[in-house]
């Protein structure tokens, strides 16, 4: 995953609350038809990887174009969320 370093709209509240609750220091959040989930979560980098290796083999096929999809991600102990590709 690659951070967009200039994206075109800002990070939706939903997105924003949700990471806001969540606890890990990683995490993969999605923003799937203007609703905010938490796909994936970890503790340590090395397991964020490898969940979301098995998540994007699983589940990123299906989120293909015509279904409208942001993905974003948080690497950090503080609550910087970025848009990200995939």
């Amino acid at each position: 995953m690659k951070p967009i370093l200039k994206p075109k709209k800002p990070v939706p509240a939903g997105i924003v609350k949700l990471g806001a609750a969540t606890k890990e220091p990683f995490a993969l959040f999605i923003y799937l038809d203007s609703i905010p989930y938490c796909e994936v979560k970890a503790t340590r980098l090395k397991d964020f990887s490898e969940k979301l290796f098995d998540w994007k083999r699983a589940n990123l096929p299906s989120l293909r174009p015509p279904v409208s999809v942001r993905y974003f991600i948080r690497v950090t102990n503080n609550l910087s969320i970025q848009e990200a590709r995939i």
